[in-house]
C-alpha cells in the first residue's frame, strides 16, 4: 500500500532502547484496541436502538389491533341489545354467542365463550 511499515516506524525508537520499543508497541496495541472497542460500542448501540424501535412498534401494533377488536365487539353488543336498554340480557348474549364470528373476536381478546357465560350466573 506504499505506506510506512511498522518495523521502519519502530526502528528509531528501539535504537534508543528496547524498553521504549516495548512501550511504543503496547501504546499502538491499546490504541487500536480502544478504537475497535469504540467502533463496536457504536455498532451495538445502533443495533439495540433498532431492536427497541421494532419492539415498540410491535407493542403499538398489538394495542391498535386490540382496540380495533374492542370497538367491533362494542358495536356488535350495541346492535345485539334488542330491548334498547343499553345492557345485554343473558338471552341476548346467548344469541350473540351463537354467531361464530363474534366467538372468534372474543377469543382474539382472550375471552372464552364459556367464561363469558359465567358473567350472567
Amino acid at each position: 500500500t506504499s505506506g510506512l511499515t511498522w518495523s521502519v516506524a519502530a526502528d528509531p525508537i528501539t535504537k534508543i532502547g528496547t524498553q521504549y520499543g516495548l512501550v511504543w508497541t503496547a501504546f499502538i496495541f491499546f490504541t487500536v484496541f480502544g478504537l475497535l472497542n469504540v467502533l463496536t460500542g457504536i455498532f451495538v448501540d445502533a443495533a439495540i436502538k433498532a431492536v427497541m424501535n421494532d419492539r415498540d412498534h410491535m407493542i403499538a401494533t398489538q394495542m391498535e389491533e386490540r382496540e380495533s377488536l374492542v370497538m367491533i365487539i362494542r358495536a356488535v353488543f350495541h346492535l345485539s341489545d334488542c330491548d334498547g336498554s343499553g345492557m345485554l340480557t343473558a338471552e341476548e348474549f346467548e344469541t350473540l354467542l351463537k354467531n361464530d364470528e363474534i366467538v372468534y373476536y372474543l377469543e382474539a381478546l382472550g375471552i372464552d365463550g364459556y367464561e363469558a357465560r359465567k358473567l350472567f350466573e
